[in-house]
């Protein structure tokens, strides 16, 4: 039932959008995921955000910024629409126009998804950022954390920051700023592996973590996890999260560890690791998908706890 008055808002915003739509030229209607804003209940919701993107008229203001709409963007910014760069401003179904940056980046930042003027929208939701797409994803996140004030030491109760600690750590600085691939062996060189002779396995070989690098990633994914255990914790760990290693010489097999990264890629970005094999340089990479895109192509994911490519 929870669902209601957003079937409701959506019906009546589809309404106004497709009436306004045929006295627009160059526009179309976009949407945009949505969940609950609440403290505890952040589930998906069904009915998306939906606006017009168009291009600015001559000399519209934007109210959030009170500058005009065609002023620069950004250097993190990326348009909404790709096909069409031009299309800078949104209409909601209120009737009013703003800068779509500057929009979703008002609607992130306050947790909202409603109207900065007449305070039109859908009730107690706002954007599902994790589900957006890369591109404007990414921007709305940089701009954020270029304007926020970064703390000596992560604060780690927040779920959020702990999460990217934990990437970072694992995948190297500024990961999720481009999401490049990573190629498997250098990745194994820089989290410091070393091989582990295991007579009954194929290779003979497993990679594993130095003892105090594994410590690191352990502790880092434990307190991204004790954010929210209900949604975080994976069902297919046997890590004990509340004892912690069994000693000081405890290490992570390489495969376990990416296992625990593409958990925390897939609850926070709706993001997933897959194998890529470059046939001309023979190098094997991880390659990141969209966790849609990534089913509707067929991938898999292809590694083992032992780190191998399967």
């Amino acid at each position: 039932m929870t669902d209601c008055p957003h079937q409701t808002f959506a019906h009546e915003s589809m309404l106004s959008l497709c009436k306004q739509l045929p006295t627009l030229t160059y526009a179309k209607i976009h949407q945009l995921p949505l969940m609950n804003a609440g403290p505890v209940n952040k589930s998906p919701l069904l009915y998306p955000i939906q606006f017009i993107v168009k291009c600015p008229e001559v000399g519209a203001i934007c109210p959030i910024t009170q500058e005009p709409i065609v002023s620069p963007m950004p250097d993190e910014a990326l348009p909404l629409d790709l096909d069409h760069p031009d299309r800078t401003a949104i209409r909601l179904a209120c009737r009013h126009d703003f800068s779509a940056f500057w929009l979703l980046f008002n609607w992130v930042h306050n947790n909202h998804v409603k109207c900065p003027l007449c305070r039109a929208g859908p009730p107690n939701a706002c954007l599902d950022v994790a589900k957006m797409t890369p591109h404007i994803r990414v921007s709305l996140q940089r701009h954020m954390r270029k304007l926020a004030a970064i703390p000596a030491e992560y604060d780690h109760t927040n779920e959020v920051n702990a999460a990217r600690h934990f990437v970072e750590t694992v995948a190297g600085e500024s990961f999720l700023d481009s999401l490049p691939d990573l190629r498997i062996d250098t990745l194994i060189d820089d989290l410091g592996c070393y091989p582990l002779f295991v007579s009954n396995h194929p290779t003979n070989t497993i990679p594993f973590l130095m003892p105090s690098k594994s410590r690191e990633v352990y502790n880092r994914f434990a307190r991204w996890v004790q954010c929210d255990p209900v949604k975080n914790m994976p069902n297919w760990s046997e890590l004990d999260l509340v004892k912690g290693p069994r000693s000081d010489f405890s290490a992570l097999p390489f495969g376990l560890v990416m296992h625990l990264l593409d958990h925390v890629m897939h609850v926070m970005y709706g993001l997933s690791f897959s194998i890529r094999f470059d046939t001309e340089t023979q190098t094997s990479y991880y390659t990141v998908f969209n966790l849609t895109e990534c089913q509707r192509l067929g991938f898999v994911k292809c590694f083992n706890f032992e780190g191998n490519a399967g």
